[in-house]
């Protein structure tokens, strides 16, 4: 998180030396949105926010970024990612979820048509080096705009699925620094991260800290010198300091914190204050958070499957495994009421505001269902994974987007039973393969799936669904007008909150059949069905979605889905009245179909008893 003016005052007492022999330990999540930094920073200048590198791209320029440092005989022992953040953190991350969701209503005022697109080969140039880290002072340029949502998950994806650095990438139960520190503490070497808060943090005597911003190439005229890095030691600045008596650099960092005061202020402070600051509850609590805390034993069976876990679903594993016979987790006064709790990625999407009429129709009623619509899925998925806790709790807290400050809460998902769990394993995994059997080109199937949510849910609420008016769209005028709508960005996140909610049933499902061998077959065959997600790096995005939307037209994707649905096929949307008011008539009278049909179930909606319980 940082200290205010902290790495600034102290910088004086670096030494930059050479990198090159030495072995480092990486803060993963600083590194990654360190590169992300650098590729915006190189970005052509663009007034649309449609405009990040891919997550491919942002991969591999991670995996080059690493290979400068073996390049140059660096040793990367370790690189870190966080897998559960502690509960002292838990108002912070409301409050910048709170920033986040501001962000988007204010997307919305300032671009009200959608974002402009970038070349193609906008980031072509940039390259894979150790200057792509190095801070520019640019970066408050891109305050305005969302960072990518599932930026870390898919680094992480691309990291592991190499062979060089995969086994050395570490997601693990707790804040991915403080493992960093506790590794250089023990074994020494270099911790590289952009995290201030390291500064203060113990590394042993033979540990340093370095930030990415300060790695660089050695002078040309001596090669011999590799990569160097400005390197900090706490011990040798509380020497520096005189501070080894008072409390060392921490206690200087505490006075900032506390009074919101200079670095020299906080300085002299520390220097002259003969009191019990040292022996204060106050004080002990603020290093407390600097010490390692591994939430779950070393010896517990999960903690050799989180590294396999996106980070966000690892918390709601360890979570689920803490919960003590009261249905709460350790330390939960510092969270407030939560039990279990989700923070969901949030993406780039129309909001529900009601000042927004101005938008085409088709378009306004999907307003609320990217957060609707996706409950289902990951109810199944909390339900499963709780059969192999200890205790259970019967709600989980989800956190998307939020509208005010005094309104930092989530919304309560019901867990439903295991019987009633079981039944909707059947019904989603004969979804599934129903839908793999009409869909024979495998890179439409997952497509397919989110756009069955889409007309489900649509259709059940007498609505066009965004997806039929999207490929109608294409049909009739294909998307080249040099701007990506909200009708596309908006669907995109529709169906990424699909994708994300099944990966997140996948990897529950991961723990639960590794946990539990015991689990029922419905499970298991569920659970094998969900095994051939693609990776996030090969998800569909806002500047391909148009092609895949055209390339699902070719294969009648709508009419296949409308048949497993059991509804009349979805005609091409008008915009008179009369029109729209015969296309409900038919929608309605399409939903009654399967009721009069004996041959068909009442409903092969995998969601249908769930979901309705979860939107009040």
């Amino acid at each position: 998180m940082g200290i205010r003016g902290l790495s600034a005052a102290v910088r004086r007492y670096g030494i930059f030396g050479p990198l090159s022999g030495y072995t480092v330990v990486i803060d993963g999540p600083a590194l990654v949105f360190q590169v992300l930094d650098g590729c915006m920073n190189q970005r052509p200048a663009t007034n649309g926010f449609i405009c990040q590198p891919s997550y491919p791209m942002l991969g591999r320029m991670v995996i080059g970024w690493l290979e400068e440092l073996r390049r140059h005989n660096i040793t990367v022992r370790k690189i870190y990612f966080d897998g559960y953040l502690p509960p002292s953190k838990w108002q912070v991350r409301r409050e910048r979820l709170l920033r986040q969701s501001q962000l988007m209503k204010g997307l919305l005022t300032s671009h009200p048509h959608g974002s402009s697109q970038l070349p193609e080969d906008a980031f072509d140039t940039i390259k894979a080096e150790i200057a792509l880290t190095q801070s520019f002072g640019h970066s408050s340029r891109f305050s305005w705009l969302p960072k990518p949502p599932f930026l870390v998950p898919a680094v992480i994806e691309t990291l592991k699925s190499c062979h060089t650095w995969g086994p050395l990438v570490e997601v693990v139960s707790g804040e991915a620094d403080m493992f960093c520190a506790e590794d250089v503490r023990r074994y020494g070497g270099v911790l590289l991260t952009s995290d201030s808060d390291l500064l203060i943090t113990d590394l042993g005597p033979n540990g340093n800290v370095a930030f990415f911003t300060d790695v660089v190439e050695a002078n040309q005229s001596d090669k011999s010198e590799g990569l160097v890095a400005c390197k900090f030691s706490l011990n040798t600045i509380n020497d520096t300091l005189g501070l080894n008596n008072v409390g060392g650099l921490p206690r200087v960092a505490f006075e900032i914190v506390r009074s919101r005061i200079s670095f020299n202020e906080a300085l002299k402070r520390a220097r002259s204050r003969n009191d019990n600051t040292l022996e204060s509850f106050e004080f002990q609590n603020f290093r407390e958070e600097y010490f390692m805390k591994e939430y779950l034993p070393k010896d517990h069976p999960v903690q050799k499957m989180l590294s396999g876990l996106d980070p966000r679903i690892s918390e709601i594993v360890i979570q689920t495994l803490l919960l003590d016979g009261n249905g709460t987790v350790p330390d939960a006064s510092s969270r407030g009421p939560e039990t279990l709790a989700m923070f969901l990625p949030v993406m780039i999407e129309v909001s529900p505001p009601p000042h927004f009429i101005s938008f085409e129709a088709c378009l306004k009623i999907m307003n609320y269902l990217a957060s609707r619509l996706r409950f289902a899925v990951r109810q199944l998925a909390y339900s499963i994974m709780q059969t192999v806790a200890v205790h259970q709790s019967p709600v989980v807290i989800e956190y998307r987007l939020l509208e005010a400050f005094n309104s930092l809460t989530g919304r309560q998902i019901d867990v439903p039973g295991s019987e009633e769990a079981l039944e909707q394993c059947h019904l989603l995994a004969d979804t599934l393969k129903e839908i793999t059997k009409r869909m024979a080109r495998v890179d439409m199937q997952w497509l397919a799936f989110a756009i069955y949510q889409d007309v489900m849910w649509s259709t059940s609420e007498e609505r066009l669904p965004l997806s039929a008016s999207l490929i109608s769209k294409l049909k009739s005028a294909p998307d080249d007008r040099g701007e990506h709508s909200w009708d596309i960005i908006h669907f995109t996140a529709q169906v990424h909150a699909s994708l994300y909610s099944l990966r997140m049933a996948h990897q529950l499902f991961d723990v639960a059949v590794s946990l539990c061998p015991s689990l029922p077959p419905a499970v298991r065959e569920l659970h094998g069905h969900l095994s051939a997600l693609p990776a996030i790096a090969d998800w569909p995005t806002v500047e391909n979605m148009s092609q895949a939307l055209a390339a699902a037209a070719e294969v009648n994707i709508l009419s296949v889905i409308t048949d497993i649905l059991g509804i009349v096929e979805i005609e091409a949307p008008t915009h008179s009245s009369e029109a729209n008011q015969s296309k409900k008539r038919k929608i309605r009278n399409g939903l009654l179909r399967s009721e009069r049909d004996p041959k068909r179930p009442t409903s092969i909606n995998p969601f249908a008893v769930l979901s309705h319980a979860s939107l009040g």
